[in-house]
C-alpha cells in the first residue's frame, strides 16, 4: 500500500512522517531543488515536475516492496497543484492541460500512479500562518499564495473520494498506520479515473474567497 500525507504548507506533514514512519517515507521535495520558476514556460515547468514526481513514485514503489507500506510526504500525483493555481487565477490553464497529458503518459507507462490512500491533515489558516512565521528553518516562499490554494487542494481530493470511495480520510490522533487496510487499490494505474477526475475538476466551482 502507498499512502500520501496531504494538507497545506506548514500543516505538519513532514513532522508527522518523521515521527510515524521514518524508515519507509518518500520525503517532501526540498526547497533547494533546482526547479524552473513557477511562472516560466509551462511546458518546461510541466516536464520537470512530472519527471520529478514520477521519480518519487518509483521510490515509493521500492519502499512498498521492501516494507509492505510506503508513505509519501505529499502526493506524487501532483496535478492538483497546477489545477489549483489555475482555479485561483494565479496561472491560466495551460500548465494544468500540459501536465494532464504528461501525467496521463506517465500513468499509462506506470512511471507514476494514484496512491492507495490520502490522509488529509486539516489545520486552521491562522494557525498555518503562525507556524510559518515561527519556523526559522525554512523560507516558505509564496506561503500566502499556497494558503489560497488550500480549499482547491482539498476539493481535488474530495473529488477523488467521490470517484473512489474510501481513498481519503482525515489524519487525526486516531489514525495509525497499523490500522489501515494495507492493500493496493485496483485504480492505481487507472486511465479512466484520471479522465473522470480531470473532467470533474475542470467543471468545479467553489463558493469561497480565493
Amino acid at each position: 500500500m502507498i499512502v500520501a500525507i496531504e494538507g497545506a504548507s506548514a500543516s505538519g506533514k513532514t513532522t508527522w512522517c518523521r515521527a510515524h514512519c521514518p524508515g519507509d517515507c518518500v520525503d517532501e521535495t526540498p526547497e533547494t531543488t533546482a526547479a524552473p520558476d513557477l511562472y516560466a514556460d509551462p511546458a518546461e515547468v510541466g516536464r520537470f515536475w512530472v519527471n520529478h514526481n514520477s521519480a518519487n513514485w518509483q521510490r515509493a514503489i521500492g519502499l512498498e516492496r521492501e516494507h509492505g507500506v510506503a508513505v509519501c510526504d505529499g502526493d506524487p500525483f501532483h496535478l492538483y497543484f497546477a489545477w489549483a493555481l489555475w482555479k485561483v487565477g494565479e496561472l491560466d490553464g495551460r500548465l494544468f492541460e500540459i501536465e494532464s497529458e504528461l501525467y496521463r503518459t506517465a500513468l499509462q507507462e506506470r512511471r507514476i500512479g494514484f496512491v492507495d490512500r490520502v490522509l488529509w491533515l486539516e489545520v486552521p489558516i491562522d494557525e498555518l500562518r503562525r507556524r510559518a512565521a515561527a519556523d526559522a528553518t525554512r523560507r516558505r516562499k509564496r506561503h500566502e499564495l499556497y494558503l489560497r490554494l488550500v480549499p482547491w487542494m482539498k476539493a481535488w481530493f474530495d473529488l477523488r473520494e467521490r470517484l473512489v470511495p474510501g481513498s481519503l480520510q482525515p489524519l487525526d490522533s486516531g489514525v495509525s498506520m497499523g490500522a489501515l487496510n494495507a492493500t493496493a487499490s485496483p485504480h492505481r494505474y487507472s486511465l479512466a479515473l484520471l479522465a473522470e477526475l480531470r473532467s470533474a475538476a475542470r467543471a468545479l466551482r467553489l463558493y469561497c474567497h480565493s
